[in-house]
């Protein structure tokens, strides 16, 4: 089991060979891969919207007319007909279309939510798509999941080129809002099988340097000159494992979340008036909690997953640790 300091307390010499060593691998210094990532610029509250354009007043009183329409089909319209609501939703994903197409996009979203956040006191992402925008103004007393409905049914109609006075017949062919929403069109499968392949690339890269990390610590511990004197006890916080069955060819299953991991985090306290650190705690986890707290560790670093591989081989290679961790691969892998 290998032993880290969480507030890495080794002091100056272990990091000049450390790094000395990094140089004669040609990777550059180990810890130049631990540099945390920037905090991200906080965006600048957007300021609100002054409306000068007539376009943009013209559109306002549109939506306006839609909303007058609504609420006279609510009063007028005793016979609540499916569609009779179609048609309503047509001329709804019209009006969405027009802003869609206009010059004036932009401030004629602005100005709707803003109208919608002083009508109903509630926020409204600035990023929702104008289908949403549009249905939140119009039908304001529907519950969110008939609002959600709606927009569904009408960003899929927009994504399938349907024009806008064929939006009621297209409800109509394929049953109502409810079906649309519930049908899986073509283009959703390829859309589907793009953004799977997507997630399982980004969960192929967080694994890579979730293990990337763990064999830099692996080697690093071969290669640091200091070690830290701690004759405390270890907390060990793998949990009991419970009794289980073993498998059909008899042998056991193996749970990370009951297996002892490979290092031993320590908690180091800086003494302000030495500037040297105690340690104050060392901790043993589960190999499942262990790989959280280098998969956390992975995230926050800020360089790319080829710098960090460069890293790690290059020191591995340093010490005579490549073939090791060679050889240990290929033995999982048969």
């Amino acid at each position: 089991m290998q032993t880290i300091t969480v507030n890495s307390a080794n002091n100056a010499n272990g990091a000049a060979s450390t790094a000395a060593i990094m140089a004669a691998g040609g990777a550059g210094n180990t810890f130049h891969v631990f540099r945390p990532k920037t905090a991200a610029a906080k965006t600048a509250e957007a300021k609100p919207v002054v409306i000068t354009s007539k376009s943009v007043k013209a559109a306002l009183e549109a939506a306006e007319a839609l909303l007058a329409d609504y609420t006279k089909l609510k009063v007028e319209v005793l016979d609540r007909s499916d569609r009779a609501l179609w048609e309503m939703l047509e001329k709804t994903y019209g009006f969405s279309s027009q802003i869609e197409s206009s010059t004036t996009k932009r401030e004629t979203r602005n100005e709707l939510i803003k109208q919608i956040q002083l009508r109903d006191k509630q926020g409204m992402a600035s990023n929702a798509s104008t289908e949403a925008v549009v249905v939140r103004y119009v039908f304001a007393d529907q519950s969110r999941q008939s609002r959600n409905n709606y927009t569904v049914a009408m960003e899929k109609a927009r994504s399938l080129g349907i024009a806008v006075d064929k939006f009621a017949d297209f409800l109509t062919e394929h049953g109502g809002v409810g079906k649309v929403v519930e049908k899986i069109f073509d283009y959703e499968e390829d859309e589907q099988a793009v953004a799977q392949e997507l997630a399982d690339a980004i969960k192929a890269e967080k694994t890579a340097r979730t293990q990337l990390v763990g064999r830099l610590y692996s080697a690093m511990a071969h290669s640091v000159d200091s070690s830290i004197s701690y004759s405390g006890l270890v907390s060990n916080w793998v949990p009991e494992k419970p009794e289980s069955k073993a498998k059909t060819d008899g042998t056991e299953k193996v749970d990370p979340k009951f297996e002892t991991g490979n290092f031993v985090f320590f908690v180091t306290v800086k003494n302000p008036e030495t500037g040297k650190y105690q340690v104050v705690q060392g901790n043993v986890f589960d190999q499942a909690y262990e790989q959280q707290l280098l998969a956390s560790i992975a995230e926050r670093m800020d360089v790319t997953t080829d710098e960090l591989s460069a890293a790690v081989q290059g020191l591995e290679r340093s010490i005579g640790f490549g073939d090791m961790a060679t050889k240990e691969q290929e033995a999982v892998a048969a």
